[in-house]
């Protein structure tokens, strides 16, 4: 498994969306520990600890694991042969021939083994070498933002004066309470940080539960969308073949040696097939 030189993703978009990811982060766990806080608890406490640890862990898991992923190199170059292997197909755009399952990305200009999908908001595609690293990042995502929801809600709630129809339409839209007057502005930031987070929170939920399907049925996204389910094997090896042998570790540490069944020229991904 090769590493990339660069982590920075190469298209304008790409970039875009990667800086807004990485700086909303630390601008969710900054809000909440220096104004939602302060607002429950008068003391560092026991509870400050417990949730200080858990925001760091969740934390710590998300940047890990994105950064595995960015340094991850999935291309299909270092594996491609001469000879036209069985099941295998020839790129006329690399010029190469690829693995089952690869296909070629316009955005990467390569071809990805296992290739699952183009991935914006990292400028990568997500393949065989580094989907655990983005559904471990994606869960935890997700885990944290549910988490910075359950804690924020209240302190946003209370602000607004309580649970009613008109609080409703300021968290639903909060740029109307501000044009009619309604709320000021640092009650308007509060509000549009939290329709941020809920949003952000389902399509993670989303993206989250199609990764996780897709692991257990042994596919990529191009394969369940088109209906392809020829390389199943069963929910553990399915596991396996996605997340790596220590598949119930990788969960803990982007760091937890979890080597994927074969190397692409084992057959683990490729060849061996079952009808379901």
């Amino acid at each position: 498994m090769a590493a990339r030189k660069s982590i920075i993703p190469g298209g304008f978009r790409d970039r875009v969306l990667f800086l807004l990811m990485m700086c909303g982060i630390p601008v969710i766990v900054f809000f909440n520990f220096c104004f939602v806080a302060p607002r429950y608890h008068d003391t560092f406490n026991k509870f400050m600890w417990m949730h200080t640890a858990s925001a760091a862990f969740i934390t710590f898991n998300i940047y890990a694991n994105l950064f595995k992923l960015l340094q991850t190199d999935t291309s299909a170059h270092h594996v491609a042969d001469d000879v036209l292997l069985p099941g295998w197909r020839y790129c006329p755009v690399c010029a190469m021939n690829v693995p089952p399952r690869s296909h070629h990305c316009s955005v990467c200009k390569e071809c990805i083994l296992k290739h699952d999908h183009h991935c914006m908001f990292t400028g990568r595609c997500i393949g065989y070498y580094n989907q655990r690293y983005f559904v471990v990042a994606l869960f935890y995502m997700t885990a944290g933002l549910l988490y910075s929801l359950w804690y924020k809600c209240p302190y946003v709630l209370e602000m607004l004066g309580g649970l009613n129809l008109v609080t409703l339409l300021h968290m639903v839209a909060p740029h109307f309470g501000l044009l009619l007057g309604l709320v000021d502005g640092w009650l308007f930031v509060c509000t549009l940080l939290n329709l941020v987070e809920l949003v952000v929170f389902f399509l993670c939920a989303y993206l989250l539960a199609v990764e996780l399907i897709c692991m257990a049925r042994n596919q990529t996204t191009y394969e369940k969308s088109h209906g392809i389910r020829t390389y199943g094997r069963g929910l553990r090896r399915n596991l396996k073949e996605a997340l790596g042998a220590s598949w119930f570790l990788v969960w803990l540490s982007p760091w937890v040696r979890s080597p994927v069944p074969g190397d692409f020229d084992g057959h683990a991904v490729c060849v061996e097939k079952k009808d379901l």
